[in-house]
């Protein structure tokens, strides 16, 4: 085990007791009441300054404050994963077992998001009687994958943080729902950022097939540091990511383009007619 920061200052906001039990419940603790504070701001926010915002059905506010939310908490993972992908010495030196101790602070506080996030989903669906089956795996796999990276303090700290990279969609995720909610999705600004999520979601196919290579090539560091439930986890969702949820949301999200269609709350149509649509949505018909 290793939990010197290697690479850093002698003090930082990062020098903290990672294997004192009660550091990473801090952490972890921490994240899920920071992120619940970003969902909560938002709604105050939005209700104050956003008139769309405020015509939303009461799923659709709450689906636009987890958007928000995810987008906070990818930027720390897009700054993080590619630290560790691109810069960070020492993890690069063992990508299986090597720690830093921004790393430790990254991994406690995304198992306090994730946990934010499963719970939020989860009382959403039961509220209005939703259910995206593909959002609920991934999220799940991504909590129980980060609690396992919390709890053993002999797993190594690159594949995680590139886990986190993942999370390099989700600002542009939210830009595009919110602007199609606002009507915007003929502008610009909407097409252009629309092109670039469709090329984030590319990239992250791309880093899943790296994060194969790593396995493959530090297979014995991994399976000597990870507990085997926890790299059966690992591997498990990281097949479902590379084989059919990233697939499926490059393809829905390359269809959106083209049809700029909320599927999220879309009503069914009628294949006999396509009647236009406003802020994403198919109008209803007025009943007596």
């Amino acid at each position: 085990m290793n939990l010197e920061n290697d690479g850093a200052t002698s003090e930082s906001i990062f020098d903290l007791d990672y294997a004192s039990w009660k550091i990473r419940l801090t952490l972890g603790v921490a994240g899920f009441f920071f992120y619940l504070g970003v969902f909560v701001v938002c709604h105050q926010l939005s209700s104050s300054l956003t008139a769309t915002y405020r015509a939303l059905a009461a799923k659709e506010k709450v689906f636009w404050n987890l958007a928000a939310t995810r987008a906070v908490f990818g930027v720390q993972s897009t700054v993080a994963g590619l630290w560790a992908l691109l810069v960070d010495p020492v993890l690069h030196a063992d990508k299986a077992v090597n720690q830093q101790n921004w790393c430790w602070f990254n991994v406690a506080t995304a198992t306090g998001f994730f946990f934010f996030e499963n719970v939020a989903v989860h009382l959403s669906n039961l509220f209005f009687r939703t259910f995206d089956l593909f959002l609920a795996v991934h999220h799940l796999f991504a909590f129980l994958g980060f609690l396992g990276s919390a709890i053993n303090l002999k797993a190594g700290h690159y594949l995680a943080m590139t886990t986190l990279l993942l999370e390099m969609s989700t600002p542009f995720t939210c830009v595009s729902w919110m602007l199609l909610k606002a009507g915007w999705s003929d502008s610009l600004f909407w097409k252009l950022n629309q092109w670039l999520m469709i090329h984030m979601f590319h990239c992250r196919m791309i880093l899943t097939y790296h994060m194969w290579w790593v396995c493959f090539w530090h297979w014995d560091g991994l399976i000597n540091s990870l507990y085997l439930p926890h790299f059966i986890l690992f591997l498990v969702g990281l097949a479902l990511l590379t084989l059919i949820i990233n697939p499926y949301w490059t393809h829905k999200k390359t269809q959106q383009l083209l049809n700029p269609v909320d599927w999220n709350f879309a009503q069914p149509e009628s294949k006999s007619c396509q009647p236009e649509r406003t802020n994403g949505q198919i109008p209803q018909k007025k009943t007596q």
